[in-house]
């Protein structure tokens, strides 16, 4: 199994072109971003006095790149990415290669896990790119860089690690599922066009849901309608990420009229858990059935 994740690891990161475009374009653009705010530093009195004045903090900074990945753009980039994974399979013709040495459900699982590691490893580059760049930035000013070790409360340096932890799963699921969705646009199109096609859609699908719900609400005026919106992906994972940043769950504020309250850590974890297991399972269904040779 180490093999056949090395190779597609090998076979992903061969393709720079798609890499640049939707993963490495991450961290590349945190770089570049740190490179001019280090010119501004530079050649600006004023800009220096700002982060005097106003410090960044690391824990935020180094916590700041798994926003991205769990907002619904994010999530669309991770499709469109995924897509040219499993739809280039079909596009250039390798999966009769690839069938001839592992049973079906062997690669495309390890499609899954070797993309979702794929882009995990970029954002924790860009967190390691963003949290010493903006150190050195705040040095070139001469700020501090808070919180000093010393300074944190008992228990608060545990608090960030389990809090970076859980972002960093969130961020894990958010690309499998954006996997899932671009897998099952490969399987039915046979295309990379396809399969973009097919992930960003049902990845920007989940807030057209709510639009849609919200919409029947007021024909029908039955509140109890917007509660189908708690069980899609993306608001678990959103609510997730909301609970971990915040410590309180995450409600769209047209449902507050409505006395809903935000699902519980547990209930939304379980969700995002049986949506995985049943895309996943879905897909290699589909592929062990589909006929590659034609």
């Amino acid at each position: 199994m180490l093999s056949l994740f090395r190779a597609e690891w090998d076979k992903i990161a061969g393709n720079r072109i798609t890499v640049a475009a939707f993963v490495g374009i991450f961290p590349i653009s945190a770089f570049m971003l740190l490179v001019f705010a280090g010119i501004a530093v530079l050649v600006s009195a004023t800009f220096r006095q700002n982060i005097v004045n106003a410090p960044p903090n690391w824990m935020e900074q180094l916590l700041f790149p798994w926003v991205i990945i769990n907002t619904e753009i994010g999530r669309a980039i991770m499709a469109a990415f995924a897509a040219d994974v499993f739809g280039g399979e079909y596009q250039r013709q390798m999966w009769k290669n690839l069938l001839q040495r592992r049973g079906r459900s062997a690669i495309i699982l390890n499609k899954f896990l070797t993309m979702a590691v794929f882009v995990l490893a970029a954002f924790l580059l860009m967190c390691v790119i963003i949290g010493i760049g903006v150190g050195l930035l705040t040095a070139l000013a001469g700020a501090a860089y808070p919180p000093a070790l010393s300074d944190l409360a008992p228990g608060e340096l545990e608090r960030f690690l389990r809090q970076f932890g859980a972002q960093a799963s969130i961020a894990f699921a958010a690309a499998l599922v954006a996997a899932a969705y671009a897998a099952l646009g490969g399987i039915f199109t046979r295309s990379i066009l396809g399969a973009v096609a097919v992930g960003v859609l049902l990845t920007l699908a989940e807030q057209g849901v709510a639009l849609v719900l919200f919409i029947l609400n007021q024909i029908a005026e039955n509140p109890d309608l917007l509660r189908l919106y708690f069980f899609t992906p993306g608001y678990n994972l959103a609510n997730l990420s909301t609970w971990s940043q915040f410590g309180s769950g995450y409600l769209p504020p047209y449902m507050t009229q409505y006395g809903f309250t935000p699902l519980p850590v547990e209930a939304s974890t379980l969700l995002v858990i049986a949506w995985l297991v049943g895309l996943m399972m879905l897909c290699v269904w589909l592929f062990r059935r589909q006929d590659i040779t034609s």
